[in-house]
């Protein structure tokens, strides 16, 4: 779980950097993706992919069957590239923090419904 509310907080801290250049290109390529190449469609799906098993393999050590792990990374992708969006969109600092906050406890209350599913305690 602090593998994800870390990866959130290096996101958020990159948005808010105005050094930074604004809007993500994965986001950005995505909305595009019908008018670019096939190999550049392909890169788009690939980066995304790498995120979504990085937040899988952060979310392993766990308790959650597999099922759950992936559904958990796709949606913490999903909320990510939401923010990305919504930063492009004047949404304040505050309110993309709510939204990675609410992203947050919706993951560790997955992962405490599953953990006590599987009798391994209130974790």
């Amino acid at each position: 779980m602090r593998a994800v509310e870390a990866f959130f907080d290096v996101i958020l801290g990159r948005i808010a950097d105005p050094s930074a250049p604004v809007g993500c290109l994965i986001a950005q390529s995505a909305a595009q993706s019908l008018t670019l190449k096939e190999e550049n469609s392909v890169q788009v799906r690939a980066l995304l992919d790498m995120q979504r098993q990085r937040i899988r393999a952060a979310l392993a050590d766990s308790s959650a069957d597999s099922r759950t792990l992936d559904e958990l990374a796709t949606f913490v992708v999903a909320v990510n590239q939401s923010l990305a969006v919504l930063s492009r969109a004047g949404t304040s600092d505050a309110d993309l923090r709510s939204v990675a906050r609410l992203a947050c406890t919706t993951v560790a209350d997955t992962l405490a419904r599953t953990a006590s599913a599987n009798g391994d305690g209130d974790s």
